[in-house]
């Protein structure tokens, strides 16, 4: 007659641990070869709506109105900043009492600016910024305010910029100086080529 033994509570308890842990490996396994399966069927998803959208993006150019295809008829030409005449200078505020720039610029060139945005610090009398200001000057299209529309040919524009200095520095207007530089510059093409987008995802 055989006997059989019983496990040991030892033995038991290694058993139960490996047979958690293999469960473990296996269910890991598995929710990984289903995300990777997940994000291969997203990934075909998205590449293939890209592929469609850019395909068709001649297409989709085309049918816009002229006035929104336009604003996308520009290119950025920062060799024209030479044909742009940059002035700034302060003047005093009456309401706030304090300084506050105003900045002046001159299409020289023959082109149509369609962007232009120029950065304008202040700096006091040993050439320490006190304050700084990023404006747009030009815009593609002229809708309210902050879009001032394109700056044509030989055109002068003049803003004044927002925000000011302390009522402080009124009496130090005079050693006030500023410095102006250019951070974007695009101008506007009549005509662009259409793009080229056949054969790019194959």
């Amino acid at each position: 007659m055989n006997v059989q033994k019983r496990m040991s509570p030892i033995t038991a308890f290694f058993l139960g641990i490996f047979s958690v842990i293999a469960i473990g490996i296996a269910s890991g396994t598995l929710i990984t070869l289903y995300g990777m399966y997940v994000i291969d069927a997203k990934a075909s998803s998205v590449l293939g709506l890209a592929k469609g959208t850019i395909t068709g993006l001649p297409d989709l150019l085309d049918s816009l109105p002229p006035a929104v295809s336009d604003v996308l008829n520009d290119r950025r030409a920062p060799e024209y900043a030479a044909q742009l005449e940059i002035d700034v200078h302060l003047i005093t505020d009456e309401r706030s009492g304090g300084v506050r720039p105003v900045l002046t610029v001159t299409n020289t060139g023959d082109e149509v600016v369609s962007m232009l945005a120029v950065r304008v610090a202040a700096l006091n009398a040993d050439s320490v910024p006190l304050r700084d200001w990023t404006q747009v000057v030009a815009t593609p299209l002229a809708i309210e305010d902050d879009w001032r529309g394109p700056l044509f040919p030989h055109g002068q524009r003049h803003v004044v910029l927002p925000g000011f200095l302390s009522r402080r520095l009124i009496g130090e207007v005079q050693r006030l100086s500023t410095v102006s530089e250019i951070s974007e510059l695009r101008l506007w093409e009549p005509e662009q080529e259409t793009l080229k987008v056949a054969g790019t995802l194959d």
